[in-house]
């Protein structure tokens, strides 16, 4: 998977799944499959806050069903948790894992040993070590860039980092 090819399918996804309502625009062809619409929300359980819903169904947005056909590939079994995933030049994956770990992985399944160099990750609850691009110089300059969870005196904060991918792929330098 080339990175244009991943941007191509990321942006056609955004794309359809953009716009604010599932309901029909006017003088547009009725929906041949009608239960798109009459699925129960998504969400069922109680609301986690007092914050008032900006317009009515926002937190409980209704289900959908498709019929669009996926083709899903297995890529490795031995991943824990894989959370963020960006495409390298050549096209293998580097992978982070909720628990802060960051590994790459070819698309025939092999995976690397941990990368090390990372700072530490609280993964408790929703923190972990999440988002992962890849510096659009990467071939040059070999920086990668991370959001995580990161304890503080004060409780949890989200993070943003960077450091070089070492040659040898087995470490990030962080201190630049």
């Amino acid at each position: 998977m080339t990175p244009k090819f991943f941007a191509v399918v990321s942006a056609a996804v955004l794309i359809g799944c953009s716009g604010t309502s599932h309901e029909p625009k006017p003088g547009a062809p009725a929906d041949k499959d009608t239960t798109i619409h009459n699925l129960p929300p998504v969400e069922t359980k109680e609301a986690n806050t007092t914050y008032k819903p900006a317009f009515a169904g926002q937190t409980r947005v209704a289900g959908m069903k498709t019929s669009t056909e996926l083709d899903i590939k297995v890529i490795s079994e031995g991943l824990v948790n894989p959370w963020g995933i960006a495409v390298m030049p050549d096209g293998r994956l580097l992978i982070s894992e909720k628990g802060g770990t960051l590994r790459i992985a070819t698309t025939g399944g092999e995976l690397s040993a941990p990368i090390l160099g990372l700072p530490a990750v609280n993964s408790e609850g929703q923190g972990g070590l999440l988002g992962i691009t890849l510096d659009p110089d990467f071939g040059s300059n070999r920086m990668v860039y991370w959001v995580f969870s990161e304890k503080t005196g004060g409780g949890n904060l989200t993070a943003v980092a960077k450091g070089r991918l070492a040659d040898d792929e087995k470490r990030l330098k962080t201190r630049l």
